[in-house]
């Protein structure tokens, strides 16, 4: 009988713990958007150091290309057991473009968030 009790008790505290405050609710979106921006950023950097783009093999038959834990790229086939992909090539200038354009977006919802901040300080 004790234990529905010290629960009954316990609850309007953990409710508390879990409250989000208007500075969080501010910033949500910005950050959820951000670690988009930021996952999209860093396959662009990689895009642009290889020089190419590996997108999924469409056969399983022949040499294909497999990504190690590592990052490393070498040549698989299907008996290796993992996710095997083709090179295309890239247009470098626009890849360019699409990171320049990614890092300006970072830097805006950056400054969303300091506002977000400013408006509600802790």
């Amino acid at each position: 009988m004790r234990l529905p009790l010290v629960a009954a008790l316990a609850l309007p505290f953990l409710l508390a713990a879990c409250e989000v405050t208007p500075r969080q609710q501010c910033e949500a979106p910005y950050r959820a958007e951000l670690r988009t921006v930021d996952a999209e950023l860093r396959e662009t950097r990689e895009i642009l150091r290889r020089g190419f783009r590996l997108v999924p093999a469409r056969w399983e038959h022949g040499v294909h290309y497999c990504v190690e834990p590592s990052g490393f790229v070498g040549l698989c086939t299907a008996e290796d057991g993992k996710p095997m992909f083709d090179k295309r090539p890239i247009n470098r200038a626009g890849e360019q473009a699409k990171l320049n354009a990614l890092e300006a977006e970072r830097l805006r919802l950056s400054r969303a968030i300091a506002q977000c901040a400013v408006q509600f300080p802790e």
